[in-house]
């Protein structure tokens, strides 16, 4: 979407609203809003429609190929049928506040974009149908690009975090950061690919949130026949939207431990310079897995339990992301440079080949004032051009 017609969209849109877009790079665009999530829905829908309309139809060609005669519309009615959307109503009535505004301005139905929210249900429809996904076991190892999370404090007033949104080629572009200001002054900045994918950011209460796929409970699941989506189940969508709303990072086993039966399962990392990091995982069979520490790590496997299918080549080598990023987090004195560095080496950077690939690398930084993000895309490390974003309050 060419910036003139970005600028022309703002200048329209903010006739009415406390609102700003700013295009970052031609990757990276950042939507300033002060209001309610219906009213953010609705304005993002606005200013960037062509951008999300656009990244829904390269969505559907990468399905595609991953199950020719897979798409968008084909699970959006298996989502109708499934009443997905008055489930996510029921669970998080925010994050379906925000869905409907965006619905209302984009003329395309709550389903439909939920079928590109709730992007890891979208694969395992794919492979639930024959077709390829992200954790079959004869898709080469190497294919299926997953994300890496760390995080660390010193309980006396600083964090840092860093991650890499590790996933499809088609989310190179169209990525939306939303910095939002709800009617109560709160801010939280949340990380999406189109506005449509959350995958990283600051929660109200200002503390970083990183999450990434927890591959092995989707695959446990796949591995005994369970449904992806029941008529009990929880929409992935509450995690996804809830985890920004949380005020301290306890509060984050509190919001997975609400609802069960999710339909798909993550890991969170949650850090300020308060407490003690906490990692959660939603697991398989309504599984709820935490622990806290003064740093963390989380790649896309269970950090709690060893399951026998999680070999060397799971999970585009999950395991060798672990114990890497174990081993960095071990050292005292770590800096930006060096977590940027890190982010951008093997094992944990993936390239960005034509499927799949890292997206972002994002370097964290808390302090009592505010939280700030580092975001790196077709580079990782130091000296690589950056996109830096924060949390202070968008003003009316």
């Amino acid at each position: 979407m060419k910036l003139k017609h970005l600028s022309l969209c703002l200048l329209l849109a903010s006739a009415t609203a406390s609102a700003e877009l700013i295009q970052h790079t031609d990757q990276i665009a950042e939507v300033r809003f002060n209001g309610s999530s219906y009213e953010l829905g609705r304005h993002v829908g606005t200013v960037a429609k062509d951008q999300i309309i656009d990244a829904i139809d390269r969505f559907d060609s990468t399905l595609n190929v991953m199950l020719p005669g897979l798409n968008t519309k084909g699970i959006s009615k298996g989502f109708k049928t499934k009443s997905v959307f008055e489930k996510l109503e029921k669970s998080s009535p925010d994050a379906a506040d925000y869905i409907r505004g965006l619905s209302e301005s984009l003329q395309r139905s709550p389903e439909l974009l939920l079928s590109v929210a709730m992007s890891d249900e979208a694969i395992l429809e794919s492979q639930a149908q024959g077709g390829m996904g992200f954790l079959q076991a004869e898709h080469d190892p190497n294919a299926p690009a997953k994300c890496t999370v760390m995080a660390k404090t010193d309980q006396k007033g600083h964090a840092w975090g860093a991650a890499n949104f590790d996933y499809m080629g088609v989310n190179y572009t169209g990525l939306i950061v939303l910095k939002h200001t709800d009617e109560n002054g709160q801010t939280r900045v949340i990380q999406t690919w189109a506005g449509l994918i959350p995958y990283g950011g600051i929660a109200k209460g200002g503390q970083m949130v990183l999450m990434n796929t927890n591959a092995s409970d989707g695959t446990a699941r796949e591995k005994d026949g369970g449904a992806i989506i029941t008529n009990d189940s929880t929409p992935s969508m509450y995690l996804s939207w809830e985890a920004y709303n949380i005020q301290q990072p306890s509060d984050i086993v509190k919001m997975v431990k609400k609802h069960k039966n999710y339909s798909a399962y993550f890991s969170y990392t949650v850090a300020d310079g308060n407490s003690e990091v906490v990692n959660v995982e939603n697991g398989y069979k309504n599984a709820v897995r935490t622990s806290t520490a003064p740093w963390k790590a989380h790649a896309n496997h269970s950090i709690y339990q060893q399951d026998s299918f999680v070999d060397d080549k799971f999970a585009a080598h999950s395991l060798a992301r672990q114990a890497a990023a174990d081993k960095f987090m071990a050292n005292d004195d770590i800096s930006m440079g060096d977590a940027q560095d890190f982010l951008g080496s093997k094992p944990l950077w993936k390239g960005r080949g034509k499927m799949m690939g890292t997206v972002t690398s994002t370097y964290f930084d808390w302090t009592p004032a505010k939280t700030t993000m580092y975001i790196q895309t077709d580079k990782a490390g130091r000296g690589a051009p950056v996109v830096i974003i924060n949390n202070t309050p968008v003003r009316n």
